[in-house]
Parts: C-alpha cells; sequence; structure tokens
C-alpha cells in the first residue's frame, strides 16, 4: 500500500509582516518523519505530500493508495476541510474526519452551536458576525467578566496570548479589534471559566467509539492569577505547565467529561481519532470549548501523544488511525 503523508510543512523563516503564530498549527519534519517511521512498522510505503495548489496532481502523480491527513491547508474558517475535499474528488480514501466536520470544527461559534444543548458550553458573544460590530459589542455587558477573547476560526491557541484573559467590557472590545486586525476573522468573547481544564483523546467510529485517554492541563506552579492555556504557555510547557493523567478530579466528573466528549464527537461526525476540550465552572460542571478533529501528533509535545504515553506506544497511536480509517473505508492494509 502506498500513502501519502498529507500535511503543511511548517516555514523555516517567519514572514515579519504575519503574527507569529500564523503557522503554529502546521507541522514539522520532526512530525512528518515520526509519523512515516510509525506507518513503516505495517509494511506501507510512505511518501510525505505538501496540502498547496498543486494537491490534485501530486496525489494523481503519486498513485497512492490511501491519504494519511493531518493537512491544515490555506485561508480561514474552511481551511482545513479542502485537503480532506480533495481526496474525496479524487476517490482516495484518507484518514480522519471529513469536509463537514473539519469545517464546522474549525469555526468556534458553528461548533458550540452544534454541539449545545446536550453538551453544554460556556456563555460568548461572537464579535464580527453579521449583526453589526457596535450591536455585538454591546452584548459583551451581559458577560461575566473576566472572559477570554479569541479567533473565532483558528486553533492551537493561535491568537489566544496573555493580553487575551479581559476583566471588563471595553478591554474586551479592545482585544477583539486588535485579533481583528492581524487574523481577519471574528473573535469569540466567551466567559472564563476558573476550573480545571481537561482534554479527552476520542478514537473509533460509531458505537465502537471510545475515549483513549483523559488530561489535565494545569499551570506548573501555584498562582493567584487565572490560568490560560496560551500559545506563550503551548511553547514553553516543560517549564510552566504540569499534565495530569487521569485528571485530578472526582470520578463523577471524569464519568461527566467522558459522556460529553463521545456525544461532542457523535453530534459533530468526527472519524477515526478527535480531541475535545473542556473546562469545569464554578460550580464544577463541564463545560465544552472546542473540538480537534485533526490532533496533532509532534512525538513529544502533543496534547494526545502526551495523555495516551501510559496506554500506547507512539507507533500504535499512530498506526491506530491508519487501521482505524483503513476498517472504516473497508480497504485492507497490506
Amino acid at each position: 500500500m502506498r500513502v501519502a503523508i498529507l500535511h503543511n510543512p511548517r516555514p523555516p523563516l517567519p514572514d515579519a509582516s504575519l503574527p507569529d503564530d500564523a503557522f503554529e498549527e502546521y507541522d514539522s519534519q520532526e512530525t512528518i518523519r515520526a509519523i512515516a517511521r510509525a506507518l513503516a512498522g505495517l509494511g506501507v510505503e510512505t511518501s510525505p505530500v505538501i496540502a498547496d495548489g498543486r494537491l490534485p496532481w501530486s496525489l494523481e502523480e503519486g498513485r497512492f493508495d490511501f491519504v494519511f491527513n493531518i493537512a491544515e491547508g490555506h485561508g480561514r474558517r474552511c481551511r482545513e476541510a479542502v485537503p480532506a475535499a480533495v481526496c474525496e474528488l479524487l476517490g482516495l480514501p484518507y484518514t480522519l474526519s471529513d469536509p463537514l466536520t473539519l469545517a464546522a470544527t474549525l469555526d468556534k461559534a458553528i461548533a458550540r452551536r452544534i454541539v449545545s444543548p446536550e453538551v453544554p458550553v460556556a456563555r460568548a458573544v461572537l464579535i464580527g458576525g453579521e449583526a453589526g460590530e457596535e450591536a455585538e459589542e454591546r452584548q459583551l455587558a451581559d458577560l461575566r467578566f473576566p472572559a477570554v477573547v479569541k479567533p473565532n476560526d483558528e486553533g492551537s491557541s493561535k491568537g489566544i496570548r496573555r493580553e487575551s484573559l479581559c476583566r471588563t467590557p471595553a478591554e474586551a472590545a479592545g482585544q477583539c479589534r486588535w485579533l481583528r486586525a492581524r487574523y481577519a476573522c471574528p473573535t469569540l468573547v466567551e466567559e472564563y471559566l476558573p476550573g480545571a481544564e481537561v482534554t479527552v483523546a476520542v478514537r473509533g467510529n460509531g458505537a465502537c467509539r471510545s475515549v483513549l485517554g483523559m488530561m489535565e492541563i494545569a499551570p506548573a506552579e501555584e498562582c493567584s492569577e487565572p490560568f490560560l492555556y496560551s500559545v506563550e504557555v503551548k511553547r514553553d510547557w516543560r517549564r510552566r505547565v504540569r499534565y495530569h493523567v487521569p485528571p485530578r478530579l472526582p470520578a463523577r466528573e471524569t464519568e461527566t467529561i467522558r459522556a460529553y466528549a463521545l456525544a461532542a464527537c457523535r453530534l459533530l461526525g468526527c472519524r477515526d481519532l478527535a480531541r475535545v476540550d473542556f473546562r469545569l465552572d464554578p460550580h464544577g460542571q463541564p463545560r465544552f470549548l472546542e473540538c480537534n478533529p485533526l490532533p496533532g501528533l509532534h512525538p513529544e509535545n502533543s496534547d494526545v501523544v502526551i495523555l495516551s504515553r501510559d496506554i500506547l506506544t507512539y507507533q500504535e497511536l499512530v498506526q491506530g488511525i491508519l487501521l482505524e480509517a483503513a476498517r472504516r473505508c473497508g480497504v485492507p492494509v497490506r
């Protein structure tokens, strides 16, 4: 079997005209090599393929049998859906979720509407949508503060920085303007939840979908300031973060999170493997933050890899994605 590892490589040099986290989601060569080594254990032949404007021709010329898709794509709110859509256009089976799910989950407001009310979400206001900026900013007064201001259709904590935690409506409105000027997308202003942050890996499909594991993300040191899993914190995770597997929560709360994660993946249509993020409100109730149907697979610092280390090896994790997708598509791996 010939397998294309479909990806977008992280540029070696930053573009000074773009935010410094513009390519935060893109993959390093270390990740691509690690995936290739893992898949080699199945006896398949792999080739890296970049998801750029030549993608249809690259996939056709490569005569691939299957696509291992981790491509983030180019553009804005539908960018993750495009590489998967090209695979569908060419009739190539591929791993992970389909274009509809990839587009819906990247837009945080859309994902929230899909999962709620079956899965509770934090109160939030979308700024820069169809209602008009001034009308939407007036809605900020109805939120409880502090609140977190984030780009609505970005991933990997892009645009979520120390300044994203705003304590007043006026501060939040200013941060919205700052983000829109740099990321050219609407912003989501979401009430800050003071409880534990928990990320959940869900694997499988349909009735066989199950929770692979869950992990609490906590500050390395106790601090009076609210903890925000920002891009600066993620980049310095060894020093500033402690990962607790399983979460330091009562069994009742972890079971609720487990049920909500499975429900969110079902409602959003996630396939093969996905990561769902939650945070607990002041009453200890889990609230859905977002879902990532293209979870990072860096062999050292990706959340799904970290939370599953005591459950299965990196090789088993990566191979499991391909095997699950092949089973779903009815394609033998050989």
